[in-house]
């Protein structure tokens, strides 16, 4: 990941224009400084050559790709495999005390190359090493994926870079420290990185060197943590070794792969990741380079051909040492063709700027320039740093700006965030109520250090802003600074506190308050300066919560089926009830701008409602906020009402139960009325959803009402008038075995047989007749039985008598009656031929 590029300027420096017009004579012309170099006794300045110079196939693209010199990758090893195998050269422990073989890792179950020692002695290292057949120059990256195993952190130097002839002087070292993390070893003693690491976690670091320069850059897993250190000095590089802890202990490697860039004596033009405006001052910022000695940098109007004027003494080409950690100062002046000095950058005017990579050879002592980099700047007395629509913070402006491009506005506090921009204070524990408040997130390094106007303005704060609406402001201040700073002596401390902590510090803020009307200025003043230097205070940072409105909307009919509604709700807020504006859309569009509230602070709306879908939305605002609250809601107006959809019953049936069947044409509360009694009460019915209920009937006449409601409120209702015949049924014919009967036999004897339950409310008296007819339709014979039933009591009748011995042209009937006296049928007849 990039960062932002520190730069440190020199004095002007006279430079030495050597053109250089063909790609053949470059070799020469180094040749000839070399010469005068030695002859002068002193530093001697390449400038950069042109495209013309180097021509289309320039030397910057054909030296700049990587060579790759190693590569091992151990996960596609041989269980079992060696270093030795592997191409390394082993230590000179005794036999025993290490090893380094290929196995599978007891973490992630992956093969990886197992380095061990055990009982070596202490300080003693186990180390494997591979020697490289020529001596390696230029930039050399070198990437490990280690782990190192166990429940104890060790110190453990991971990487060694040694110099042909070997001896106790590495280029640089690198490795683990128990109690810093990640470290590397320019000498014996660890230098912190700052840069924590686990147990049995694999990471991946990478070390670029430049054998030139003699300076190293290290990345940890993808990030720079490290750039262009010096390394010892020694100009090559020979052998890398990879080493265990002292004494005892593991580590597990899961390849290595080394690269070379040979040394370019034109190093291409650095990316410039921003450049930012500052009050009369442009800063900008680039990626880092290990082939990166310095970097330097002009500056001329927009329009000027020249970097600078032809005489020797006006040369403003400056020097900046550069690392990409910590942001740097910014161009201030340039060379005025008219005035023939430097003059300061004027605010609101662009400039062009130009930027390169300079690669000192530090044994011949020249410096060679590569591409400049073009690009523009403009320097603002403030620096707008510009907050998202919805945010109650407005722009806020930055007067000591020297970093503001790293400010930002952020929505919610949330623990493991960074408190600033530019350092690694992370919030730890955080009160619930602040947690989603906006906040100002600036820079501790620079910005909290600001003495009044240390800016060159006369401004007497580091920024402010306007509030979009109604708020609460509060300020967290280190709790070590005894008096907050002067401009919060009208605030009111809340008694809350926010908890933050580092690598190595934890730190406690405590919290001011105050409410700003809207549009009213927020001043972000300075900080107690000497006690920030002198370690008192960490500075402070900014939050905001908004006044809400308080807007809120009565219950909401979903399903009306009327177009006329009133809607009806409430603000919190009486006091400020005669600022507040609601506006009032339907389906988008604009039906009520409503400003008089009534008593309580309540309002009332009347719509007209479109059929169908309508969608309310009201929005609060305060008269003078760009920011609202809203409420939404739906209406449905419809005033259709739902179709029973239902065969229509007959108007006689002599069953006595009838099952009513149907559907609705919409959503509805189905219910139906028999004789007036609901059997079905209010079920819930989807649209064209069946439905099926028995109904036992009465005898006699039957009213059946079916009504359907649906979610507006609409109404269908249906009646049906069904008349109920009480019906016995048909006998069936038995042999005394049991056996039914179909057709007469001789001699027989026959029976006729039915059970039947009185289904009415009344006592009913029931006959079945069993008879005999000869060819001519005559009665020759009869049987019958009688009985009396009660309200759904139920009887089974059988009668019965012996045919003739001749039933030749016979027919016998069997038929049900209600009574000797009112022979009123009660069944079909059933005959038997």
């Amino acid at each position: 990941m990039n960062q932002p590029t520190n730069l440190y300027f020199m004095q002007p420096i006279f430079s030495l224009e050597v053109p250089f017009i063909l790609r053949n004579q470059i070799a020469r012309v180094l040749c000839f400084m070399l010469m005068l170099n030695a002859l002068i006794g002193g530093g001697m300045w390449v400038t950069p050559a042109s495209a013309a110079d180097i021509g289309s196939s320039s030397v910057a693209d054909s030296v700049y790709d990587p060579v790759t010199v190693f590569n091992k990758d151990f996960t596609q090893a041989f269980d079992g495999q060696s270093a030795s195998q592997l191409g390394f050269d082993y230590s000179t422990l005794s036999a025993g005390e290490g090893s380094a073989t290929v196995e599978v890792d007891p973490v992630t179950n992956e093969k990886a190359l197992h380095l061990s020692v055990k009982g070596a002695g202490s300080g003693v290292e186990f180390q494997i090493s591979k020697t490289f057949s020529e001596t390696l120059t230029g930039t050399i990256s070198t990437e490990i994926t280690f782990m190192q195993k166990g429940t104890t952190k060790m110190k453990d130097r991971i990487l060694l870079f040694s110099p042909p002839g070997g001896g106790a002087t590495n280029l640089i070292n690198a490795g683990l420290d128990a109690s810093k993390g990640i470290v590397y070893f320019p000498d014996t003693a660890p230098t912190d990185l700052a840069t924590p690491y686990n147990l049995n976690q694999w990471y991946t670091m990478r070390i670029e060197l430049n054998t030139v320069t003699k300076k190293f850059s290290i990345w940890l897993d993808g990030k720079l943590i490290k750039a262009r250190q010096n390394t010892n000095n020694v100009y090559d590089l020979k052998k890398i070794s990879i080493a265990t802890p002292a004494a005892n202990g593991d580590l597990y490697v899961r390849g290595i792969k080394v690269t070379r860039i040979p040394f370019n004596p034109f190093p291409k033009g650095p990316l410039v990741t921003s450049v930012v405006g500052r009050n009369t001052k442009v800063a900008f910022f680039s990626e880092s380079y290990t082939w990166a000695s310095k970097y330097r940098w002009r500056i001329k109007e927009k329009g000027q051909t020249d970097w600078f004027n032809f005489s020797a003494t006006a040369n403003y080409t400056e020097n900046a040492f550069s690392s990409n950690l910590i942001p740097g100062p910014s161009a201030s002046s340039y060379y005025d063709l008219i005035q023939k000095k430097s003059v300061p950058l004027t605010n609101g005017k662009t400039y062009v700027i130009g930027f390169s990579v300079v690669t000192r050879d530090e044994l011949n002592k020249i410096d060679y320039e590569g591409e400049i980099v073009e690009f523009e700047g403009t320097p603002y007395a403030s620096t707008p740093i510009p907050t998202p629509d919805s945010s109650v913070i407005g722009t806020v402006t930055a007067y000591s700006n020297y970093n503001a491009n790293q400010w930002s506005i952020n929505s919610g506090l949330n623990i493991g965030d960074l408190a600033f921009a530019d350092k690694a204070i992370k919030f730890t524990s955080i009160p619930a109520k602040y947690t989603n408040m906006e906040w100002v997130r600036t820079t501790q390094a620079d910005t909290m250090t600001y003495p009044n106007a240390a800016d060159g303005t006369a401004f007497q704060q580091i920024a402010d802003f306007s509030v979009k609406d109604d708020a609460t402001v509060y300020v967290a201040v280190d709790i070590l600074e005894t008096t907050p700073p002067a401009f919060l002596s009208e605030w009111t401390e809340t008694g809350d506190t926010i908890q933050m902590s580092d690598t190595a510090t934890s730190y406690l803020f405590k919290i001011y308050k105050k409410d700003f009307a809207s549009g009213q200025k927020v001043t972000m003043g300075y900080n107690n300066y000497n006690d920030f230097k002198a370690g008192k205070n960490a500075g402070y940072f900014v939050m905001a919560k908004r006044t809400e409105i308080g807007l809120a909307l009565d219950p909401i009919k979903q399903w009306v089926n009327s177009s006329s509604y009133s809607l009806t709700g409430s603000i919190s807020e009486n006091v400020y009830s005669k600022n507040v504006t609601l506006s009032v859309y339907q389906n988008q569009n604009v039906v009520s701008v409503y400003k008089e509230f009534l008593p309580n602070n309540k309002f009332k709306v009347n719509l007209n409602l479109l059929p169908g879908f309508n969608l309310i939305e009201v929005y609060a605002r305060r008269n003078n906020s760009t920011l609202s609250e809203k409420s939404t809601a739906v209406v449905n107006y419809d005033f259709i009402s739902p179709d029973i959809r239902i065969s229509t019953p007959p108007a006689t049936v002599k069953e006595a139960v009838y099952i009513l069947q149907g559907s609705v044409s919409k959503p509805a509360n189905l219910t139906v009325k028999h004789n007036g009694i609901k059997v079905v009460d209010s079920v819930v019915k989807a649209a064209y959803e069946p439905f099926s209920y028995p109904l036992t009937l009465a005898e006699g006449s039957n009213q059946i009402e079916i009504s359907s409601i649906d979610l507006a409120g609409n109404v269908k209702t249906v009646n049906y008038l069904i008349n109920y015949t009480f019906w016995a049924g048909q006998a069936v014919t038995y042999d005394l075995n049991g056996n039914l009967l179909n057709t007469l036999s001789p001699s027989k004897d026959i029976l006729a047989q039915r059970k039947v339950t009185n289904t009415s409310a009344s006592a009913k008296q029931i006959t079945l007749w069993f008879v005999l007819y000869d060819g001519n339709n005559s009665m020759l014979n009869y049987s019958s039985v009688i009985a009396d039933f009660e309200p759904g009591e139920t009887k089974t009748l059988i009668t019965g008598f012996t045919l003739p011995t001749d039933v030749t042209g016979y027919h016998m009937k069997s038929f049900i009656w209600d009574s000797l006296n009112g022979m009123k049928p009660l069944s079909d007849e059933v005959q038997l031929q």
